[in-house]
């Protein structure tokens, strides 16, 4: 009867560990200037999914009143994917600037929060 039990017990840990979700990957763009959080800056990236079929994404957000611009990687960066992607990461202090300030290269780590600061004076 304790081998039953213990077997049970085992199967169930192993379903359960099984079946636990894999956390988002993110990445965390801040933004500053003079010191303070730049409100509505515009942060670019523009990627390479790792999988086959390989295929380019471009996303595009706004800076927050904290300086801050989230992407959520997790539909190009996929469970089984090979440590995450590299992406060109661009920032336009005006977000109506036909040219950019800077441009990065980051590597977003899968399954994580990457965090990368631009700061200007």
């Amino acid at each position: 009867m304790k081998a039953i039990f213990l077997f049970l017990l085992l199967a169930v840990g192993f379903f359960m560990n099984g079946c636990s979700k894999q956390d988002d990957t993110i990445l965390r763009v801040y933004v500053g200037y003079n010191g303070q959080p730049k409100l509505s800056a515009k942060v670019v990236i523009d990627g390479v999914t790792q999988n086959p079929p390989q295929s380019p994404f471009v996303m595009t957000e706004f800076t927050d009143v904290n300086g801050l611009a989230e992407f959520n990687l997790s539909e190009y960066i996929k469970p089984g994917s090979y440590g995450g992607s590299t992406v060109d990461c661009t920032v336009y202090l005006i977000k109506t600037s036909p040219s950019s300030d800077t441009v990065k290269t980051i590597f977003v780590e899968g399954f994580k929060t990457t965090k990368q600061q631009f700061l200007f004076n």
